[in-house]
């Protein structure tokens, strides 16, 4: 048995769905899971949106820990390896695809399970090739901060190896899945740098049309041929991954990455046109509407703990002025 999945909060819904069909489309027997990292709410059809949508708290009891510790980001990327060993443990899955909730598929992913026969992991380099030294984001270094491989997708067997990679992994996110680059810690993401040292059968994915994204166009570009998208006229595009997109803006995501504009790419236009026009047909206005309940818990217990400190900043204040 095998499964993709993703992980979003409530309001990330329409991206989750637009992956879901994209799936369907090219895979119509390939399920696919939602781990929803929020609470269910009675206004929203969970049951249009995937094969199964599955709350965290349903898997994790130390959710609501987690959430006071993380950020909604970091809480997220936190529970993946989780999610993982649930659906290797408890849903006896044999072959499991992480993808990101704002990504796209555009042909069949048979070839990523193919290699999990033989592979234990799978990873994708955020870049293949060298990048100009001349001042625009990304940069090379740009990698050596957030990481080397891009953790909106992997794909793991269920295997002895993978899961000793797993255990590690979980511990890392669990204990310091911050946002914090400077201090060479970036949520799930960073710690797998050192997966292909420390791990067997680790398989770095060499196709320019797996993971497609705003970091790589220096060396990707998009041609269509018979209907559809091929890169640098050699590989179909697998799957792109619309990172930071923004809806409406017509413009490729400029505060981090701002080596091309949309208007420099015609070969990327009408991709973007139609991922734009596909999640607001998802609904993506109604569901930005919803802020994750672990975001407003956190925000909350924050405050309390910002007013606690109040008498003692008082009576420093009152005895150190400067």
């Amino acid at each position: 048995m095998q499964v993709a999945f993703t992980i979003c909060s409530n309001n990330y819904l329409a991206q989750a769905k637009v992956l879901w069909l994209s799936l369907k489309e090219h895979q119509p027997d390939e399920s696919f899971f939602i781990f929803l990292c929020d609470e269910k709410r009675p206004e929203i059809d969970y049951s249009s949106l995937a094969d199964e949508v599955i709350p965290i708290a349903d898997i994790e009891p130390g959710i609501q820990e987690l959430a006071l510790r993380y950020n909604i980001v970091e809480l997220n990327t936190c529970v993946k390896p989780h999610v993982i060993e649930y659906l290797f443990r408890e849903r006896k899955m044999e072959k499991v695809l992480y993808l990101d909730p704002d990504i796209c598929v555009y042909s069949p992913l048979t070839h990523l399970y193919t290699i999990l026969d033989t592979e234990d992991i799978l990873l994708t380099p955020h870049i293949y090739t060298p990048i100009p030294i001349d001042g625009k984001k990304p940069a090379e270094h740009t990698f050596l901060n957030y990481g080397i491989y891009n953790l909106g997708f992997i794909g793991v067997s269920n295997r002895e190896e993978a899961h000793r990679f797993i255990s590690w992994w979980k511990e890392h996110t669990y204990k310091e899945g911050y946002i914090a680059a400077e201090q060479g810690i970036f949520v799930d993401q960073l710690p797998v740098n050192h997966a292909p040292l420390f791990f067997k059968n680790v398989h770095i994915l060499q196709n320019r049309g797996a993971n497609m994204a705003p970091w790589n166009l220096h060396e990707r570009h998009l041609v269509r041929q018979a209907g559809k998208y091929v890169v640098n006229e050699k590989e179909a595009l697998m799957f792109y991954h619309f990172s930071s997109f923004a809806v409406d803006k017509n413009e490729l995501p400029l505060h981090h990455y701002d080596r091309f504009k949309l208007a420099a790419r015609p070969d990327l236009q009408t991709l973007h046109a139609e991922y734009n026009d596909a999640l607001k047909m998802a609904g993506y206005t109604f569901y930005q509407q919803f802020e994750s309940s672990y975001s407003v818990m956190r925000k909350a217990y924050l405050k309390q703990q910002k007013k606690a400190q109040r008498p003692v900043r008082k009576i420093l204040k009152k005895f150190f002025p400067g």
